[in-house]
């Protein structure tokens, strides 16, 4: 029978792995764990805490952190006394935060550290007037004096709920029921301010328990987690799915930048992550194999060329004969094996979602014996609709749809769903609800999509960020953006063509690869701003671009570009929390520079 809320399917996996650790985070240089007895008997307090604060059931909390064993204690400890989580994503600015707090209503707030706080407090007098509580992580911060706001630890809340009535929190888990509100999920969207996705109890544990028929994870599994977890994909797929419902054992790693260290500390057997990690790995072999010596290049090109072959059997459901597996051996241990490595050397399942995955990608590492299983879904439909399966996958899709949701294509190729995980809807916004659903009942994610090889789906564009050129012509910026972005020289890319003659794009350069390759071509540079001006660099880039070109039809190919210092950033507001592209915020920032792209082209001609 499966549970009515999140709270119990906590409490039952910690009845049946009590000793068994839950949660790793990094302490003092030393991963520190808490077993699930542990963080049932915090979670408690801490909930008891929160009803002594007087926070009651249904009434927002908000929480505003980086992932680790805290976010989760506090999660779980808003859902115990019966509250609704409303995440927020810990790099937004405090101007950002504080519209959430006031749209959400939230009475309390959690916060990492000094940092947020501050970012925070640069806008207390706007801040709401129902926000009575902040409660700290950080043991060591002395709170300011700020009227309207009360400040406590972490520590001191659940000393607050030891001294309170632990079964009224038992009587309140008791009482939640599958249809009540869990969480909102602040969509961050490409333009316009964030709607709160409202998903209850009962959305979420479908999700979790659909997703773990497709992908089986056990409690002997170890993953890493470096996503955030304000984000959907992250919190459903390691935190509820992998953890809460199967048992899984979750280290929070210090950080993207210490991925890879933490990869080889911890050794996962599985790893989510969006696509331009695998793309950064992929990048990374690639300009090993152009540094390397004939010799060593010839012998990569082998063990690549046996790994394909397997894996073109191992897609077609066959296995590789005796010859092929000797050789694919000896591949293995000359090459392959420091991939592995490089990943911890645990890894069985590689899980890819938040934006499209490569085919060129997913080929390489299934090449070299590392399965990456894309998945599909949105925040509103908690999130996950569509993932490939270790024994049924196909690379360029997005998988088959969960066994217990329906899609179906719309006229115009939107792809439209139902399923008990579809949001309730907008957070007090009923007429921005009603346009995303049709009549009968089904909803619109706004993404376009078609359906191939025995029911795969296959996402070509996002409906909103379709745009005509002056000539008629549709563009899927989308798609170029991530073909140029397999370049080794390219990290960022946005593509413009709106109402326009033709394509242009907007360039952020890999500045790593262009100086390792300006080194070995001898050219002088003193950094980013004197590469861009070269014009070996932007023969370079110009000769990347072509090579796009190449594939695609006329009217697609980008006739001009433009390099950029200065990367998209979640600071300069340029790319959403889930790191797209804010294609209106760049057009807005780099209008001049647009406009010269259109001018020069239009004047000196482009050949395809």
């Amino acid at each position: 029978m499966s549970p009515k809320s999140i709270p119990s399917m906590f409490r039952a996996q910690a009845a049946r792995l009590r000793s068994r650790p839950m949660v790793y985070s990094k302490q003092d240089r030393h991963w520190r764990p808490l077993t699930w007895s542990q963080m049932e008997r915090r979670v408690a307090h801490a909930a008891a805490g929160l009803v002594q604060l007087g926070i009651r059931p249904t009434e927002r909390v908000a929480i505003y952190s980086e992932s680790g064993a805290e976010w989760v204690l506090a999660d779980l400890a808003i859902l115990s006394a019966g509250g609704v989580t409303a995440p927020i994503y810990e790099t937004l600015s405090g101007d950002q935060v504080v519209y959430i707090l006031r749209d959400s209503e939230s009475r309390v707030l959690f916060i990492n550290n000094r940092e947020q706080l501050d970012r925070l407090l640069k806008f207390q007098y706007d801040l709401p007037k129902c926000l009575t509580y902040v409660i700290h992580f950080d043991e060591e911060l002395y709170p300011p004096v700020v009227e309207g706001l009360q400040f406590m630890s972490l520590l001191e809340l659940e000393s607050l709920g030891r001294t309170g009535d632990l079964g009224e929190v038992d009587r309140r888990v008791a009482r939640i029921e599958g249809d009540d509100l869990l969480t909102l999920i602040y969509t961050s969207g490409t333009t316009g301010v964030p709607k709160g996705v409202m998903i209850s109890h009962n959305n979420m544990i479908s999700n979790c328990e659909a997703t773990s028929w497709a992908i089986p994870v056990t409690s002997d599994d170890v993953v890493l987690s470096f996503l955030p977890l304000s984000h959907a994909f992250e919190r459903t797929a390691t935190y509820y799915t992998a953890s809460l419902f199967s048992g899984a054992t979750v280290y929070f790693a210090e950080g993207a930048g210490r991925l890879f260290q933490n990869l080889r500390q911890v050794n996962p057997t599985l790893l989510t992550g969006v696509p331009r990690v695998f793309e950064k790995i992929y990048m990374q072999f690639k300009a090993t194999r152009e540094r390397a010596p004939l010799l060593q290049r010839k012998g990569m090109d082998w063990a690549l060329h046996i790994g394909r072959k397997v894996s073109v059997l191992r897609q077609q459901g066959r296995a590789p004969g005796r010859l092929l597996a000797a050789q694919y051996k000896i591949a293995h241990d000359q090459l392959f094996a420091q991939i592995h490595e490089r990943l911890g050397g645990n890894i069985r399942l590689l899980i890819s979602g938040g934006a499209a995955l490569s085919v060129e990608v997913a080929e390489f590492f299934h090449a070299v014996g590392l399965l990456i299983l894309e998945g599909y879904g949105l925040s509103e439909t908690a999130p996950v609709l569509c993932v490939n399966r270790p024994d049924a996958y196909r690379f360029g899709t997005v998988g088959l749809p969960l066994d217990n949701v329906e899609l179906r294509l719309a006229p115009d190729g939107e792809i439209l769903a139902r399923g008990p995980n579809v949001m309730q809807g907008y957070f007090n916004l009923p007429e921005e609800t009603a346009e995303v659903f049709t009549e009968d009942g089904w909803f619109k994610t706004g993404d376009i999509g078609r359906f191939i090889d025995g029911g795969f789906l296959k996402i070509t564009d996002r409906k909103k960020d379709l745009f005509k050129t002056a000539g008629g012509k549709y563009i899927a910026p989308q798609r170029l953006e991530r073909l140029l972005n397999q370049s080794a020289y390219i990290k960022q890319v946005c593509v413009i063509g709106d109402n326009r003659p033709y394509c242009v794009a907007l360039i952020v350069p890999d500045f790593e690869a262009l100086q390792i390759w300006a080194t070995e071509e001898g050219l002088n540079h003193r950094g980013p701003s004197e590469l861009v001006r070269s014009p070996a660099v932007h023969k370079l880039l110009q000769d990347e671009i072509a090579e796009i070109n190449a594939q695609l039809s006329r009217h697609e190919t980008i006739k001009a570009f433009h390099p950029l210092i200065d990367a998209f950033t979640l600071e300069n507001h340029q790319l959403t929390p889930t790191l797209k592209v804010r294609r209106r915020a760049v057009m807005a920032a780099y209008a001049a520079e647009i406009e010269t792209l259109y001018t020069r082209a239009a004047r000196v001609g482009w050949r395809r």
